[in-house]
């Protein structure tokens, strides 16, 4: 019977608490759209899932956000908000449910915070707690990120342009009372290039490249290349390529979005192109926030 159970327990390490960490990067909608890159967005909804540090960059000093990510089989939801109090500090805190569907009801529960050094540098941490239920067995884990972002302005190159780069350690924890499960840690890092070619028009490009390393049912290599136009702060339009070499857990897409700006409220809506036999087939994902 004990040796029943602790298999019980490693399939839904497996099965379930890998395969979703890892096949779901980020629910946000505006990074979906360009093809899931998170290490260099300032204006994402949920900074503290992508790269917690920008927070601290953002022009932004107070946003919150919701997000809804749909697909047949089961839903993801989310709501976070950071607070700059001062040019340096920046508090986050985020709350998700995941794989609502057949009994099971997963959540986490995460706090953050970000410091800015200067102009161009800042650093964020995130602690998280999650919380797996299933049918026949429960988990509980602790996990941390560890984030840093650098900014520069560049001359030369279109109007206002800026050269973002970004890079976080992600999930680095472990199951409490469950040692046969294995958080999917990651390394992953990116950049970008915003330019403006004039006042009604900007243009965002960038890249991302990460790694699962850990545990070896997850263990690879994704990317994501994607880009974005602004059209007067008010319209963005968005396309991206994810290349994830799991087909079983981050599988390849491509992907479409757009977003509307209108005064404090911003709405984003992606939708991602993927193979038919794959996890993120028919998938789309939309955001809501307000920006203070």
């Amino acid at each position: 019977m004990k040796r029943l159970h602790s298999l019980l327990v490693a399939l839904l390490c497996v099965s379930v608490a890998e395969a979703q960490e890892a096949a779901f990067p980020t629910i946000d909608a505006g990074s979906l759209g360009m093809g899931g890159i998170t290490m260099t967005a300032l204006s994402d909804a949920h900074a503290i899932y992508n790269n917690p540090s920008f927070a601290a960059l953002s022009p932004v000093p107070l946003r919150f956000s919701s997000s809804y990510y749909g697909q047949s089989d089961f839903d993801y939801y989310a709501v976070s908000g950071h607070y700059r109090w001062d040019r340096s500090n920046t508090l986050q805190l985020g709350w998700r449910q995941y794989l609502r569907e057949k009994g099971n009801h997963d959540s986490a529960l995460d706090a953050g915070y970000a410091r800015r050094f200067g102009e161009r540098w800042a650093i964020g941490i995130v602690g998280r707690y999650m919380h797996l239920k299933r049918p026949d067995d429960t988990a509980d884990a602790l996990a941390v990120d560890l984030a840093a972002g650098w900014q520069k302005p560049l001359e030369g190159i279109g109007t206002y342009s800026t050269w973002r780069a970004g890079a976080k350690l992600a999930n680095l924890g472990a199951y409490l009372g469950h040692s046969v499960c294995r958080l999917p840690m990651e390394i992953k890092a990116g950049t970008a290039l915003d330019t403006f070619f004039s006042d009604a028009h900007e243009l965002t490009v960038g890249v991302d490249a990460g790694y699962f390393f850990t545990p070896s049912a997850v263990r690879g290599f994704q990317a994501a290349v994607g880009a974005e136009y602004n059209l007067m702060q008010l319209l963005q339009f968005r396309t991206g390529y994810h290349f994830g070499e799991r087909k079983g857990y981050y599988p390849t897409f491509w992907s479409l979005g757009m977003g509307v700006r209108i005064l404090h409220l911003r709405v984003d809506f992606a939708y991602l192109l993927a193979e038919r036999d794959t996890l993120l087939r028919n998938t789309y994902s939309i955001s809501f926030g307000l920006d203070f």
